[in-house]
Order: C-alpha cells, then structure tokens, then sequence
C-alpha cells in the first residue's frame, strides 16, 4: 500500500485538530500544549505512514525524543525556579495588580506571609489573601511604618479571634 501526503496529512489533522461538529468544516486547533501523549501519538502517526521502502533511521526517532525530553526538563526546571524564587517574596512588601473574574483590574499590597505552590504555580499570601506571584509587579523591603501596620492588623485579628 503506497502512502501518500494527503493520507500522512489526513492523519496528522486529526491528530492536531478537533472538529466541533461533524458537519462544522472549520477546524479549530486544539490545546497549544504538545505533552507526552500528543508527542506519542505524533510518533507513532510518523513511524505508522512512512514509506516501507524508504523508511526514517531510528536515529531520527531518538533525536526527536531527545529533544523532546530536553525541553521537557527545561520546562520543569523553568517552573521549580519560579516556584522557588517566590520564596524569596516572604517578609517583603509587594504591590500587586490582578485581575477578578469579572475582568475588573483590582490592587493589592502589603507584606508577604508565606507562599503557597499550586498545580497552577506559586501563589503569595497577604493577609490570608492567595495571589499569583505573576502579579506582583512591585517589590521592596517594609518601613518601620508598615512592619508596625502589620503587626497591628494581626494583633487586632488575634485579639477578634480569642472573643
């Protein structure tokens, strides 16, 4: 059986494109993200229409795969760094601009009392308020003046806490 370029494109579309009805001709692309499972199912979709008599060498395979897992490891390492540095935000005070679900932009600030590692990244707490530390657009050391602010806010908070 003769593998042609419209039966290996054919194959690769849906792989990378889903339908949102059958009789939608548009095609909508899917998930921007290439994960373990899409990079597989890419492989063997690959290795599935290639031409017998004409075949791609096993180094080109591993070289794929070792890219892939190259980047991989460097996304991960990407993500542990930022996951990290956010540790650093502790004790200091950050101003912070985020977005509610309503798309109103609100602000925040205040000293930083832990941080919080999520499926979704690093979150500061202030206050007991979780933030994305992508939104912190602001970072200093506190005044006398904010330090005394804080611990004024928490002895307040303890005190309304015990009654």
């Amino acid at each position: 059986m003769a593998v042609t370029n419209s039966s290996l494109s054919t194959a690769l579309d849906e792989l990378t494109y889903k339908n949102l009805d059958s009789e939608n001709v548009n095609k909508v692309r899917g998930s921007s993200e290439l994960g373990k499972e899409e990079f597989m199912k890419l492989l063997t979709t690959q290795m599935q229409y290639q031409d017998p008599l004409n075949p791609q060498s096993d180094q080109e395979f591993i070289a794929q795969l070792a890219q892939f897992s190259s980047l991989e490891q460097m996304q991960n390492l990407n993500s542990t760094f930022n996951n990290t540095s956010a540790y650093s935000l502790i004790d200091k005070y950050v101003e912070i601009e985020h977005s509610e679900s309503n798309g109103e932009t609100k602000s925040a600030n205040g000293i930083v009392d832990s941080v919080k590692i999520n499926k979704n990244g690093a979150q500061v707490v202030i206050d007991g308020q979780s933030f994305d530390v992508a939104d912190v657009y602001k970072v200093s050391s506190p005044t006398d003046e904010q330090w005394a602010e804080k611990l004024k806010t928490q002895s307040t908070a303890s005190t309304s806490n015990e009654s």
